[in-house]
């Protein structure tokens, strides 16, 4: 009897968590549609921007603009996407050894340092004691442009001062809902050599720039910076809906799976039950009479 009642007991708390699973996985489907349109409505904007700053930067000398300008990389800042919410399968798990990977291909005290989007991306360099520069809270109750701008702006003026000499974004590409990959892209100095591969730029036909190609790259390139962190995170967003929307429907059917077998052995366990108390009462009647 007490066996059958730890497995009840045990069957209305699975059902209890499928429930759960069941409801996350519909918030994060809804979730998702909303992610996954902002993502790829933005793609086209971003690459079109790629393609106009590489027209006109392609025809200026690169040292010519502060944003543009290689130099050698002492010090890099790596700013790493990640979730305030766990529950989403490899997603922040994937980023935090990417991030551990471009650490230790950078070796030497301060030759990186993160910036982080995301409790748990925080909390996985914080454990590990990796050095955490800017930790941005509360990205996700408002995914805003206005937002990301602001830290797009901190982080420029912080470059041109010399606090680093490049930024790198690490996040989850969106492929779809079931699959995302990570990526690690440069945004400050930007590659003009990547723009010229996406854009053609190999055409050298000469072009009038009103007010000039510096002026125009002026007001451009920070829009790069703040497009290129903003594409970053909706892209995060939409993977991270798609990977909590994938990992509660395996744990919904996973959690569905136990419940039948745990009412098998519940019934098996209640005909043993039952066989054994008729075996009893025949055993009686046999010694009565």
């Amino acid at each position: 009897m007490a066996n059958l009642k730890a497995i009840r007991k045990r069957i209305q708390g699975v059902r209890g968590t499928l429930q759960l699973t069941r409801a996350m996985k519909l918030v994060a489907a809804a979730k998702l549609r909303r992610a996954q349109e902002n993502a790829l409505a933005l793609r086209p904007y971003a690459a079109n921007l790629v393609e106009v700053i590489g027209h006109v930067a392609g025809r200026l000398d690169a040292e010519e603009h502060p944003l543009l300008a290689s130099r050698p990389e002492r010090r890099s800042l790596l700013l790493c996407y990640t979730s305030d919410r766990g529950l989403c399968g490899a997603f922040n798990l994937n980023v935090g050894r990417a991030a551990e990977d471009f650490f230790r291909q950078h070796p030497g005290e301060g030759a990186v340092t993160a910036a982080v989007i995301g409790k748990k991306g925080n909390e996985y360099l914080t454990r590990r004691d990796y050095p955490v520069e800017h930790y941005f809270k509360d990205m996700f109750a408002d995914v805003s442009f206005d937002r990301i701008s602001r830290i797009g702006s901190e982080l420029t003026r912080e470059f041109l001062s010399g606090g680093y000499d490049s930024l790198y974004v690490l996040y989850n590409w969106f492929r779809s809902a079931g699959s995302q990959r990570v990526t690690l892209q440069r945004v400050l100095p930007l590659d003009l050599s990547g723009c010229a591969e996406r854009t053609g730029t190999s055409d050298r036909t000469e072009h009038i720039f009103e007010p000039g190609k510096t002026e125009i790259l002026d007001a451009l390139l920070p829009m790069y910076v703040n497009i290129s962190l903003y594409q970053a995170l909706l892209e995060s967003v939409a993977s991270e809906m798609g990977a909590r929307m994938t990992a509660m429907d395996s744990a919904t059917r996973n959690a569905g799976e136990l419940i039948q077998k745990l009412t098998l052995l519940y019934n098996k366990a209640r005909q043993d039950t039952i066989t054994k108390d008729l075996m009893d009462i025949v055993g009686g009647a046999e010694a009565l009479r």
